[in-house]
């Protein structure tokens, strides 16, 4: 196995060669399905399906990925982080959870917000 310089999480979400995000591995991740993901990325199912290295469908999934990636390092693994996406209502969004805030098409508001998190902010 040769060594990466990727994230665990990034790592497992695209193909070994491949230089893109793999949709069908988000949807694992999450436990979601294709529709799901879709709708969670805001592209319509038939763009993610027939073209999922698109730059539109890439710059929706980028996003994802990094606050699963950067959930999972400061929250002990990706399955916690996985938990925490789907379900921990976050009381600086009104309680909304991370999952709710990226499909309303605000995943930089979460970025911004485990930024400060990391930064020593109170959540």
């Amino acid at each position: 196995m040769v060594a990466t310089l990727l994230d665990p999480v990034i790592d497992a979400l695209s193909a070994d060669a491949g230089a893109s995000i793999e949709p069908k591995r988000l949807g694992d991740m999450l436990h979601m399905t294709q529709a799901e993901v879709a709708d969670l990325a805001g592209v319509h199912r038939t763009t993610l399906a027939r073209n999922p290295g698109s730059p539109e469908v890439q710059a929706k999934l980028g996003p994802i990925a990094t606050i699963l990636s950067r959930a999972s390092d400061m929250g002990g693994g990706l399955a916690k982080a996985v938990i925490w996406f789907r379900h921990q209502p976050i009381a600086a969004f009104g309680y909304k959870r991370a999952v709710d805030i990226v499909q309303g098409g605000e995943a930089a508001q979460v970025l911004r917000w485990l930024d400060a998190l990391e930064d020593g902010a109170y959540a």
